[in-house]
């Protein structure tokens, strides 16, 4: 979980789960790091096992990278309340909250430039359930269920007029502040 804390890395990892092997000058232009960092963080995450180099392009100088697994989990496991286990995991989901909240702002900052038939697919729920512990561990894994199909690194046939969509999913218990 480590390789995974720093924000600029959770940022190249969605990115490359996204779609298409990337450069690292690729993920630059999406993550607003620099290409130099870029690589760095590329070659951290190598190192972690959460990349590696794809096929190389017709154009030799470019060196694309591509995710090692479909997609990525904290863990399903929140048992562990070690000081350890719990502090990565704290780090991990507060640089991958921060990467939704700047995509969802930079959605919202070109909103007017976006296909009208994607802006009327749009949507943000927010739903307050009652559940059981069990109940929620069922919803949790009918919800992945249905969205592992559209993963493009498990797809097989993706339609001309697919594009990247970032899906935010969570699902907690509602925790009333403390006094």
């Amino acid at each position: 979980m480590r390789a995974l804390a720093h924000p600029a890395r959770i940022a190249i990892l969605l990115f490359l789960l996204s779609g298409e092997p990337r450069t690292a000058t690729e993920c630059s232009e999406h993550t607003d790091e620099s290409p130099s960092a870029c690589s760095y963080h590329l070659r951290e995450l190598e190192r972690f096992g959460f990349v590696e180099r794809a096929e190389p392009s017709d154009d030799r100088r470019a060196r694309p990278w591509k995710p090692t697994a479909a997609g990525f989990s904290v863990g399903d496991d929140w048992t562990d309340t070690s000081l350890p286990v719990r502090t990565a995991r704290q780090a991990v989901t507060t640089a991958e909250i921060e990467e939704n909240r700047r995509l969802i702002m930079r959605f919202f900052e070109a909103e007017d430039s976006v296909d009208i038939s994607w802006r009327s697919a749009v949507d943000f729920h927010t739903f307050e359930l009652m559940a059981t512990p069990e109940e929620l561990k069922q919803i949790n894994s009918e919800v992945g269920e249905l969205l592992r199909p559209y993963r493009p690194t498990g797809r097989t046939e993706i339609p001309e007029d697919a594009g990247p969509v970032h899906v935010v999913y969570q699902a907690f218990p509602r925790v009333t502040k403390a006094k």
